[in-house]
């Protein structure tokens, strides 16, 4: 599979930058689905040119900097018109969020265990103010894995172990954290993928107000190869 990095930020973009969004596809190009659509990856993935060959969007929860784009898409899809609505699985609540997904461009589902295409998708809940779930797809003999949104979890840990990737929500300094938080440090980042036996780390979600080098630092403490999802960037998976 391929990964590419159409947000990074949370909860809001630093100065040209996007939220939340992860475009994946699988290596022969056939099966693509977008993770997440944060502020700013609407205008990314049309960048990509890859609006028209979506597959499904998976929405991990439905906080603005996770969901905020799909709005806007609406409007895109009714000037792109598909042959049927775009697929999206999405949690249940908040339901006044969810609502806003309600409209004809749109095909939508609950997050539950799919196969999409060549991928096989599965939820699993992870610890946030709202119904929050990391998302792990299967394809091409590979494993990637997404926390979303989370904090220390048993069984996040257990759904992302053996991940060829792990995507880590790095919201938080180790200085900044507490049991209670509602996202990762950047230590436990490399902590959850040395306990997972992950083969590769990605950190994103980051806070514009931090320097994103000071959080790679932190999680390299725990696992030594841990990467930044640079926006823009691709990763093979």
């Amino acid at each position: 599979m391929k990964l590419k990095i159409l947000g990074n930020n949370g909860p809001y973009p630093a100065p040209g930058g996007a939220c939340s969004g992860y475009l994946l596809e699988s290596d022969g190009g056939d099966t693509r689905v977008l993770i997440d659509c944060g502020t700013g990856v609407l205008a990314n993935l049309m960048a990509a040119d890859a609006l028209d060959g979506l597959d499904a969007v998976l929405l991990s929860h439905l906080h603005y900097d996770h969901m905020s784009d799909m709005l806007p898409m609406q409007y895109a899809l009714q000037f792109r018109p598909r042959p049927r609505p775009l697929p999206v699985y999405a949690p249940a609540t908040p339901e006044p969020v969810r609502a806003l997904l309600k409209c004809p461009c749109f095909d939508l589902w609950p997050a539950e265990d799919i196969v999409i295409g060549e991928m096989k998708v599965a939820f699993s809940p992870a610890r946030h103010p709202v119904e929050t779930n990391a998302i792990r797809v299967e394809c091409d003999g590979a494993r990637f894995a997404f926390t979303g949104d989370s904090n220390r979890d048993p069984l996040v840990e257990l759904f992302c172990e053996g991940a060829d990737l792990l995507l880590a929500d790095c919201g938080l300094s180790g200085a900044d954290h507490t049991p209670a938080a509602p996202h990762y440090s950047a230590e436990l980042c490399g902590r959850l993928a040395r306990d997972t036996h992950a083969k590769r780390l990605l950190l994103t979600h980051f806070n514009p107000k931090y320097d994103p080098a000071d959080l790679l630092a932190e999680a390299r403490t725990a696992f030594p190869a841990a990467e930044i999802a640079e926006l823009g960037a691709e990763y093979y998976i």
